[in-house]
């Protein structure tokens, strides 16, 4: 979209980035419950995503393109937040971000069994 002569590129968050994040994040945590404060903390750690140049060209929100290293940070702070609340039913590890790196769902296809003797 073009506005006196500036170009600007809106985005849309509806589900796209809250929701997995959140759920990777209570998934990880085991939260008891999902307080408004666990979406709060999502929002800015979205919101902090966005770098300077994607401000200056009106984007709300990190580049689509981004999104799985988007997810994973934004539910770094959400699980982060969680064990700070005392919600967590896990305990906290040493290296969250690692830790929750490990438990994104990594799709893997075998290879079909027809034509294999």
């Amino acid at each position: 979209m073009k506005l006196n002569g500036k170009t600007y590129r809106p985005g849309q968050a509806n589900n796209f980035y809250i929701y997995p994040a959140m759920g990777l994040a209570i998934f990880a945590t085991e939260a008891k419950r999902a307080p408004d404060a666990l979406f709060v903390e999502a929002a800015k750690a979205l919101a902090a995503q966005v770098d300077h140049d994607g401000l200056a060209k009106g984007m709300l929100f990190p580049p689509q393109k981004d999104i799985l290293a988007v997810e994973v940070k934004t539910a770094v702070a959400v699980a982060n937040k969680v064990f700070e609340l005392g919600l967590a039913r896990v305990d906290k590890p040493a290296d969250v971000a690692a830790w929750v790196q490990s438990l994104l769902y990594k799709p893997q296809y075998a290879e079909p069994a027809i034509g294999r003797h």
